[in-house]
């Protein structure tokens, strides 16, 4: 069941938008960040607490297997949610805080191209996860670096 000023997706015709679905779905739409199932579920049951895990995670499964969810593994084993809706783009993390940012798919124009051209390859999608620092733990370890310097004398 939608809550007042959520709007009531379209779902698949002859699939059912149960109240779980529509929760799950909900907590993953207003989510700023990339979510594990036990935080949807920790999430959902602030409201509902009726619902278990094992229900989240035949949902996501469902709701993958429709494309209204994605499913992204950021660190090794560890698999995280996000809305299909969120549009094609790559993941930056942060090596220091662990920290995701979004890099748009722009970024990486002609790339499918050139897979298939260069590799005669044809991918059918393109996840592109770079791991690096972000700018503030630069500028965090730039500062303890110039303030560890020890005096010669």
């Amino acid at each position: 069941m939608a809550e007042p000023g959520e709007a009531k997706r379209p779902f698949p015709k002859g699939l059912r938008l149960t109240p779980q679905r529509q929760m799950i779905l909900n907590v993953i739409e207003q989510a700023q960040e990339h979510l594990s199932a036990e935080i949807i579920c920790q999430r959902v049951q602030e409201r509902y607490p009726f619902v278990s895990l094992s229900t989240v995670y035949r949902t996501l499964e469902r709701l993958k297997t429709l494309g209204l969810v994605r499913e992204v593994h950021l660190l090794g084993d560890h698999r995280f949610y996000e809305s299909a809706d969120s549009g094609t783009h790559h993941h930056l993390l942060c090596r220091g805080c662990g920290g995701v940012l979004h890099a748009d798919d722009d970024l990486l124009a002609g790339l499918r191209e050139r897979l298939e051209q260069h590799y005669h390859f044809t991918p059918l999608s393109l996840d592109l996860i770079a791991t690096g620092y972000c700018g503030e733990c630069q500028s965090q370890a730039q500062s303890v670096g110039k303030g560890s310097g020890a005096k010669k004398g």
